[in-house]
């Protein structure tokens, strides 16, 4: 059974609650106490019915790690969201399956991902070969894998019936490490699928971009953008600024430039303005960088097999002795250790199902951030 995580105190960040709405209902069959998955999670069961009701991002993101544990497969997000039908996410769905071409699809997702969530911003672009649309990685709000996957399938759908293609010329990369079970989705999609990766995307020919989408309405479509800009226009004002320094420290670690005046010049704010800003939500630029550079460690650590010396460089640490000090802070062991004790293959199906009562003791919304690197190691401990 999965336990709540402990996050980032980032206030205000949240995604649209319809997506626990599909999730219960696909699962109907199954055994899911929602109302106590509401009350460990901490969202309003209500929202679910509710067209304009949200959740906590870390809710979204636990409930799927949850949901996952219950049903004894962290594979089974893949094909239940893949297979959903189009139109469950109303008119975000009908902004991709509706535009004149796959590019104004891709261009339609980014720019209206406000409706969605607050939390991230997705991203298109383009080289001289391929199209790519990337969902960028949230360091330190929980786990995310399984709400990956589930993403993963119902944008690979969504790729399947705007190209009316069964299995269309994708490359899917995900930054976690593979399921330990086999779904029906990875099976479709073997030789292109990228576990353990940099990024969270999916790439396809250019040449695809300009190609025609089967279910096009030019009038049709200019009703559907007229109501997703109402939508925006609702959503887009329930801003988390947090958010933005959140991520762009996360995407500052390897590059040297985490400090406090560069992420405010990157981000266009003076170094007070963010100061307030992480002032109001009970932390400080510090611990906010500290915690998600720990969270950063984690996924590294027990979901990729980078390295030391290329996971230390990405957390912007200059020499593997300081890496190692920092983990055995963060975690109480080595970074080896660390890697160790990730799941075995096939733990997925032997899911120990504990008392909820348990569960509850876990309910500590955050947990302390850490204070500082303490004690000398030698760098050989890193290994």
């Amino acid at each position: 059974m999965s336990r709540p995580e402990k996050n980032m105190p980032l206030g205000g960040e949240w995604a649209r609650a319809d997506v626990f709405r599909v999730l219960r209902d696909i699962c109907s069959n199954e055994d899911l106490d929602w109302p106590h998955i509401a009350q460990l999670y901490n969202f309003d069961l209500a929202s679910l019915e509710d067209p304009q009701g949200v959740v906590p991002i870390t809710a979204w993101h636990g409930v799927f790690e949850h949901v996952a544990s219950e049903l004894c497969s962290d594979a089974v997000m893949f094909d239940l969201f893949n297979n959903v039908d189009i139109g469950c996410f109303s008119i975000f769905d009908y902004l991709f399956a509706c535009a004149p071409s796959l590019r104004e699809a891709c261009q339609a997702w980014v720019k209206f991902i406000p409706i969605r969530t607050n939390a991230y911003k997705m991203i298109f672009f383009e080289d001289e070969s391929s199209g790519y649309v990337e969902w960028p990685i949230l360091e330190g709000r929980g786990e995310w894998r399984q709400n990956m996957f589930a993403r993963i399938g119902w944008a690979t759908q969504q790729l399947e019936h705007a190209l009316d293609m069964q299995t269309p010329p994708i490359l899917i990369e995900i930054a976690t490490s593979p399921p330990n079970d086999l779904s029906a989705f990875q099976k479709k999609y073997q030789g292109r699928l990228k576990f353990g990766a940099p990024h969270n995307r999916i790439s396809f020919p250019k040449s695809l971009l300009a190609r025609p989408l089967r279910r096009n309405d030019s009038h049709l479509y200019d009703i559907i953008l007229k109501a997703a800009t109402g939508e925006l226009d609702r959503f887009g004002q329930m801003e988390a600024p947090l958010s933005r320094i959140a991520n762009e420290v996360a995407a500052s670690l390897s590059d040297g430039s985490c400090t406090l005046p560069q992420i405010s010049a990157k981000l266009g704010m003076s170094q007070r303005a963010v100061q307030r800003l992480l002032e109001k939500e009970g932390t400080n630029f510090r611990k906010l960088s500290e915690e998600i550079r720990r969270s950063a460690a984690e996924r590294y650590l027990r979901s990729t097999n980078l390295p030391m010396k290329e996971i230390a460089y990405l957390l912007g640490f200059s020499e593997l002795s300081t890496f190692s000090r920092a983990v055995k802070t963060w975690f109480g062991v080595s970074p080896r250790k660390v890697r160790d004790q990730r799941p075995r293959a096939g733990a997925a199906r032997n899911v120990s199902h504990k008392a909820k009562e348990d569960q509850e003791l876990e309910l500590s919304p955050l947990s302390g951030i850490s204070q500082g690197v303490t004690g000398l190691r030698e760098a050989s401990e890193v290994e």
